[in-house]
C-alpha cells in the first residue's frame, strides 16, 4: 500500500476528532440532533484548520446508514464512500478549476433529482471565492429555492470576494487559527501513533511557527520525519522547514539592541544560509517581536508567551532593554518592510539588511527626535563647552523658574511614554535641587519597580532638557504585617481565607 501523508492519515473523521473549533462542532451538532440543519453553510477561515474536514464529517452524519447522528459509525459503504470522495451523492468540487458560470448551470440543472442512495445530496464547493461573477448570479436562484433533499457546504479563505447576495443566504461558521498548545498536542499524539520520538521542544517549534494550521504543522513534522535519521532536532528543523531556533531571534535582537551592525549582518547571512528566505525572516522577526512586546508591557505574565527557562531571563532582559517604544517602532518597520520585499522582490536581502541596519540605530534615532522636539519647544538647553578642563569646579546649576517636576515627566512621557505615565501615576511628592530631582512613588509591582529602577530608565532621565542632575525615586513601600496568632488558628481550624482591603 502506497504511503499516506500525515496530514490524510490523520484528518478529523468525527466531530470528536475537530480540534480547536469547539464553537463550531457544539453548534453544527446541536443543529443535528434537532433536525434542524440549514440548506447552505458558509465556512470560513485561514488554510488548515479544518473547513474541509468539516464539511466531509456533516455529509457522514446525514447520510450515514446507521442513521442522522454526530457520530457516524465510519463502517458503513457510505462513509467509507465519503472519505474516499466516492459517493455519487456527495459531490465535492473545487471552486478554483470549476469557476465558470457553465459548471453551475451542471449543478443547478442536477440538483433537483433526488439521490440515487443517500438521504441527502450534499454539494462542497471549496474555494468558494474563485467563483466567477456569473458563476454566482448563476448559483443564486437555487440558493433562493433549493429542493429539501440538497445541502450546500461552501469553504473559503476569503469571505469578502463572496457576493453579499449568496452570503446573506448561508449560515456562516468562522473558523479560528489554532492554538498553539492544541497544535503540539496534536502531533504528539501523531508521534506516540506513529511510534516515532521527537522531542517536545522540535513540536513547540512547529506548532509557533506554522501560524496557527494544523495541516502545515502536519506537513512540517512529515518533511522532517522523511529527512531525519533518529531522533529529531531543532537543527534540523532549521534546514528542513526554516523555522529559526528562539535563540536566534534572541542573538539578533541583542545585536540591535547594542547596534553591533557587524552581528546583525552575520546573523541574517546565517539565516538565509540554512535555507529561509527574506520573507520567512520576516514573518518569524514578526512573531519574535511581538512576544517581547508582550514580555516588555506585562513581564513574567506576558499572554500565551512562555519561554523556555534556559531562554526565561535572556527574554526578560532583552525586552526591558528594548521598551516598549523601541519594540513598537520594530514591529511597524518589519510591516513597511514585508510590503516593500513583495513589491521589489529582487532587492529583498538589500531591503531586509538595510531595514535592520536602521533597526540598530533606532535609539539614537529616538533620541534625535527627542531633541528636535526640545528645540521646538524651547527647552533645549546646549551644554557649555570649554578648550580645555577648567581648573576649579564650575558652580551647581541651579534649576529654572521654568523647569517643574510636571514639566519633566510630560518630557519622559513624550519619549517613552509607559515610563512617564507610570511615574505620573504613582507620584506623591517631588523635589528639585541644585544636584538633582527627588521624587517619592506610591507602592509598585515587582515588574514596574523593575522598569523604574533600571539604569537605563534613570540614565534617561537624568538626561531630560532642564534636569538639575541624578534621579533619586523613593518608593512606598508595603506596611508590616502584624501577626495575629488567634486569627491564624482560626484560619486553620475552619480553613479559611483572610481578605484583605
Amino acid at each position: 500500500m502506497s504511503y499516506r501523508v500525515i496530514a490524510r492519515k490523520y484528518r478529523p473523521r468525527t466531530f470528536e476528532d475537530v480540534v480547536g473549533q469547539d464553537h463550531i462542532v457544539t453548534a453544527l451538532s446541536r443543529a443535528i440532533e434537532k433536525d434542524r440543519l440549514g440548506q447552505a453553510y458558509l465556512l470560513v477561515g485561514p488554510r488548515g484548520v479544518g473547513k474541509t474536514s468539516t464539511a466531509r464529517i456533516i455529509a457522514k452524519s446525514l447520510n450515514c446508514e446507521q442513521g442522522a447522528s454526530v457520530k457516524p459509525c465510519l463502517e458503513c459503504d457510505t462513509c467509507k464512500e465519503i472519505e474516499a470522495g466516492s459517493d455519487m451523492d456527495v459531490v465535492e468540487i473545487d471552486g478554483a478549476s470549476n469557476n465558470g458560470v457553465d459548471d453551475v448551470r451542471a449543478i443547478r440543472e442536477r440538483v433537483h433529482f433526488m439521490p440515487l442512495r443517500d438521504r441527502r445530496k450534499i454539494y462542497i464547493i471549496d474555494e468558494v471565492q474563485r467563483l466567477s461573477g456569473p458563476a454566482f448570479d448563476a448559483l443564486l436562484k437555487t440558493l433562493e429555492e433549493p429542493p429539501g433533499h440538497v445541502v450546500f457546504l461552501f469553504a473559503t479563505t476569503d469571505p469578502h470576494k463572496i457576493p453579499d447576495t449568496i452570503t446573506s443566504r448561508c449560515q456562516t461558521f468562522e473558523f479560528r487559527r489554532l492554538r498553539e498548545e492544541d497544535i503540539a498536542k496534536k502531533l504528539t499524539m501523531v508521534c506516540q501513533l506513529e511510534g516515532m520520538e521527537v522531542p517536545a521542544e522540535v513540536l513547540t517549534a512547529i506548532a509557533g511557527g506554522c501560524r496557527g494550521g494544523l495541516r502545515d504543522a502536519e506537513s512540517i513534522l512529515d518533511q522532517l520525519l522523511a529527512v531525519t535519521e533518529g531522533i529529531p532536532s531543532l537543527d534540523e528543523l532549521e534546514m528542513v522547514a526554516g523555522l529559526a531556533r528562539p535563540e536566534r531571534w534572541l542573538d539578533l535582537f541583542e545585536a540591535v539592541a547594542v547596534d553591533d551592525a557587524p552581528n546583525v549582518l552575520r546573523l541574517i547571512d546565517d539565516f538565509l544560509l540554512r535555507g529561509g528566505t527574506e520573507r520567512d525572516l520576516v514573518d518569524q522577526a514578526v512573531d519574535a517581536l511581538r512576544d517581547l512586546l508582550h514580555i516588555a508591557l506585562l513581564g513574567e505574565d506576558a499572554l500565551g508567551v512562555i519561554p523556555a527557562e534556559a531562554r526565561k531571563q535572556r527574554s526578560l532582559d532583552l525586552a526591558r532593554s528594548l521598551g516598549r517604544d523601541r519594540v513598537e517602532s520594530l514591529l511597524g518597520m518589519m510591516f513597511t518592510l514585508e510590503g516593500r520585499i513583495r513589491r521589489a522582490p529582487l532587492a529583498a536581502r538589500a531591503l531586509l539588511e538595510w531595514t535592520f541596519l536602521r533597526a540598530s540605530r533606532l535609539g539614537q534615532l529616538l533620541s534625535t527626535a527627542t531633541l528636535t522636539e526640545s528645540l521646538q519647544t524651547g527647552n533645549y538647553q546646549a551644554p557649555t563647552q570649554t578648550a580645555r578642563p577648567a581648573p576649579v569646579v564650575a558652580p551647581m546649576p541651579v534649576p529654572t523658574p521654568s523647569v517643574s517636576i510636571d514639566s519633566l515627566l510630560q518630557d519622559a512621557a513624550k519619549s517613552q511614554p509607559s515610563l512617564g505615565k507610570l511615574l505620573s501615576d504613582r507620584l506623591l511628592r517631588g523635589e528639585l535641587t541644585t544636584t538633582g530631582v527627588i521624587i517619592e512613588l506610591g507602592r509598585l509591582n515587582q515588574g514596574d519597580r523593575q522598569v523604574v529602577e533600571d539604569p537605563a530608565s534613570l540614565a534617561f532621565l537624568a538626561k531630560l532638557p532642564g534636569s538639575p542632575g541624578p534621579w533619586t525615586i523613593k518608593i512606598e513601600e508595603a506596611p508590616e504585617v502584624v501577626a495575629d496568632p488567634v486569627g491564624d488558628s482560626l484560619k486553620n481550624l475552619f480553613g479559611g481565607t483572610e481578605e484583605v482591603s
